[in-house]
């Protein structure tokens, strides 16, 4: 059911990508009417509303007005993430909104950790009154009606950056000096004021001041919200330097299992993946137990408008490569190419080979197809196409993602097979990329 949830969430996006492609914002001369009654096209946050409307993230009233002076409630601004970022919401069956309409996204955003703050700090439990073990506000209707401020702002939307998102940090140069009441804010909450401020999802007010205290308003919001969505459209302070990733660095010593693989006698490569001389694969999730494991690893990724975006992504894998899965992505993903990886796949159980086994891995699989080639005409057998230099999510045969691999002893099937076959997509322990 886990599997179907995700497949669902998956078309569900790219249904999404379609529509925004097929509603992208028009500039204000050129529209017809403005969006609602009380919204002018030479508003100064029209630009951002537009395409915010246009993906269904915020609504009108029913009058026909936007009210963009309004304060936003807390229910609210969560449930604009939750739909702006989908996989936080249950697209089967939405959870009963007993207490309140905003609980499914006040429950799928706690659970992302969207809702985390430190807590224990009496300067904090003053920005932050509703406080209780560590979750910004409680789920109730008075809590969930109640106008968002500012700082509870900055806590989401640095949340949905860093623990969603998987956005690097940023650091601020003397942030005293560029943000006026920087010395009001306690330090256990300044990060968030540091982190909103310095990814440029907020510039504060025309007097340099943040005003955390202060509610956010409708038109605030839908900048906000936009620019986490897109961020490729924010702009960076000069003050703002984004912070390294931990590079993952393997032991002096390391050798990959795919490494080992090639010279292990048949019993102990047995024994190694499947805890038994005599298993040669494994026929379900619960057959391989916790031999299969969650690996997340740093990506490229595209968003909406085909920008390049760093992010994460999980794979199911077999114990034995867990370390060296995240050492080959992070060649990847530190590579200047910055190869974008929309689609990935691992551990699955519909065939005895090495998907079954938890060592094998499927990249792009819609991009860099399996096929068959006899005599110059080529049949996809599944996937739509391959095509390296044309298409960027195409994976080139001397490009970052084949070398990676092969550094650390695992093959491509895009070396191709007897019989004609080639697999652009797979990548596996054994050196035939089998």
């Amino acid at each position: 059911m886990r599997q179907h949830k995700r497949r669902i969430r998956t078309i569900a996006l790219a249904c999404v990508v379609i529509l925004f492609t097929q509603l992208m914002p028009v500039s204000a001369s050129a529209a017809d009417q403005p969006l609602f009654k009380d919204t002018p096209t030479d508003a100064w946050y029209y630009q951002y509303l537009q395409p915010m409307v246009q993906l269904g993230i915020i609504n009108g009233y029913p009058d026909g007005t936007f009210k963009p002076d309004q304060t936003v409630t807390r229910g609210e601004f969560i449930k604009m993430i939750g739909v702006g970022f989908e996989d936080l919401m249950s697209l089967l069956a939405p959870l009963p909104s007993d207490i309140h309409w905003a609980e499914p996204a006040y429950v799928s955003c706690k659970d992302a950790e969207v809702l985390a703050v430190r807590s224990g700090d009496q300067a904090s439990s003053a920005e932050f009154p509703s406080i209780q073990e560590g979750v910004l506000f409680p789920c109730t209707a008075q809590a969930l009606d109640t106008p968002i401020t500012r700082y509870e702002m900055a806590v989401l939307s640095v949340n949905t950056m860093t623990a969603v998102k998987a956005e690097p940090r940023v650091t601020l140069q003397d942030a005293a000096s560029h943000i006026a009441d920087y010395s009001s804010v306690s330090d256990s909450t300044k990060d968030y004021v540091e982190q909103v401020f310095g990814k440029g999802v907020i510039n504060g007010y025309p007097d340099g001041s943040f005003g955390g205290d202060r509610t956010l308003t409708r038109a605030e919001a839908a900048k906000v919200i936009y620019l986490l969505e897109f961020s490729t459209k924010r702009v960076m302070p000069s003050f703002a330097t984004e912070d390294e990733r931990v590079v993952v660095t393997p032991p002096a010593d390391f050798v990959s299992f795919a490494q080992q693989y090639a010279t292990m006698s048949t019993s102990a490569r047995r024994t190694a993946l499947f805890g038994d001389p005599n298993k040669t694969y494994f026929t379900s999730a619960k057959d391989a137990g916790d031999r299969i494991v969650n690996v997340t690893v740093p990506v490229w990724t595209l968003d909406k408008s085909g920008n390049k975006v760093s992010s994460t992504k999980t794979i199911q894998v077999n114990v034995v490569v867990a370390q060296e899965v995240q050492l080959i992505f992070q060649e990847i993903y530190n590579d200047p190419e910055q190869f974008p990886i929309v689609s990935i796949g691992g551990a699955r159980y519909s065939d005895a080979l090495r998907h079954s086994w938890g060592c094998a891995i499927d990249i792009n699989p819609t991009q860099n197809c399996y096929c068959r080639t006899i005599d110059g005409n080529t049949k996809v057998l599944v996937g739509s196409y391959w095509q390296p230099g044309g298409d960027q999510l195409s994976i080139k045969p001397d490009g970052s993602v084949v070398r990676a691999f092969a550094k650390y002893g695992w093959g491509w099937g895009g070396q191709g097979w007897s019989g004609g076959y080639y697999d652009y997509m797979h990548f596996s322990i054994l050196a035939s990329g089998g």
